[in-house]
Parts: structure tokens; C-alpha cells; sequence
């Protein structure tokens, strides 16, 4: 055996039970384990079959931010928005953020977090639409992309052509706007 019989590590989610499970979290090539006992992970487990992931998030942001409980003995000082008084430690716990400012207030703490999960830390997803004529036109390039699929689905072609063909002129019409 590699480890001391007589050796045991606590649960890192309650503090107080013997660790009996190892759960790895890999975020861009970093390895980061936690280790849980039967109940915290029989909670765990709960939460994923039951669509509460808030438990998970938490212990999975724990794990990335490798934030760990202070000792009763020495305080620490956490981090707080200004705006809503949401703590950092709070952030951890729950994995919402308060307000807007809170990603400038947790910006040291939240940069490396988003860089891990995401890649990167600029926003690179669909820009919300300001107008309903933008809506309206997103709108209508999803109904033409669902009825060619349709039309390719029972092999009708001229008619998938045709909805192409439509598609096309409101790509270009989009790129004049």
C-alpha cells in the first residue's frame, strides 16, 4: 500500500467525515482534485439527478479557485462589492454574482477563473439584438435554415435550392446593414 493505513484525510466539502472519493476537475491541462466522503458525495450525486446543480458548481468553482476554508483560528479577509455587498466567498459558494460591478470587484480573482474555463476572457458569443427589425430578421434566417433542412430531409431540392437561394440574399442584405 502507498499510503498510511492509520492516514485518513478529511472531507473537503463538510470537514468533518473521512475523504473516500477523489473527484478530478480538468480545466485547461491543470488537474485539480477534491476528496469527499460517502455523504458529501451521495449529496453530490443527488444534486446531479435531480437538476440542482448549484451544489456541484460550487464545489466544482471551489476546486478551480482552490479556495479553501479558512481555519477557525486565523481570519481572512474576503474580497466584497462595493454595489451589492456580495463576497467573494459568497460568489464561491453559490457561483452567482451579485451585480454587474462584481466582475470588476472579483476582476483578480475572476480573470484566471474564466481563462481556464472558457479559453478566454472576452465575451465571443452572440451579440444581443437592440432592434426588432434585428430580431425579426434572425428570426426569419432560423425559419428558412429549418425549412431547407426539411426540404433536403425529404429530398425535395428545387425547394431547398430555392430557400438557399433566399438565404443568401439575406446574408448579403444582412452585410449591407
Amino acid at each position: 500500500m502507498a499510503e498510511n493505513e492509520n492516514s485518513f484525510m478529511l472531507c473537503e466539502e463538510c470537514q468533518v467525515n473521512e475523504a473516500c472519493y477523489t473527484i478530478s476537475v480538468m480545466m485547461g491541462g491543470q488537474v485539480t482534485q477534491r476528496h469527499l466522503c460517502a455523504d458529501c458525495m451521495a449529496k453530490m450525486n443527488m444534486s446531479i439527478a435531480t437538476g440542482n446543480v448549484k451544489h456541484l458548481l460550487s464545489a466544482i468553482l471551489t476546486a478551480i479557485t482552490g479556495a479553501e476554508a479558512p481555519a477557525a483560528d486565523e481570519p481572512r479577509e474576503d474580497v466584497i462589492c462595493e454595489r451589492c455587498q456580495t463576497t467573494l466567498s459568497q460568489f464561491t459558494k453559490s457561483g452567482r454574482l451579485g451585480c454587474p460591478a462584481c466582475y470588476k470587484a472579483f476582476q483578480e480573482q475572476l480573470t484566471p477563473m474564466l481563462q481556464q474555463i472558457h479559453g478566454r476572457v472576452q465575451h465571443a458569443g452572440r451579440k444581443p439584438l437592440n432592434t426588432e427589425a434585428a430580431q425579426r430578421q434572425r428570426f426569419r434566417h432560423e425559419e428558412l435554415m429549418r425549412q431547407m433542412e426539411q426540404a433536403v430531409a425529404v429530398e425535395d431540392f428545387e425547394t431547398a435550392a430555392m430557400l438557399r437561394d433566399q438565404l443568401r440574399a439575406l446574408a448579403e442584405k444582412e452585410g449591407e446593414d
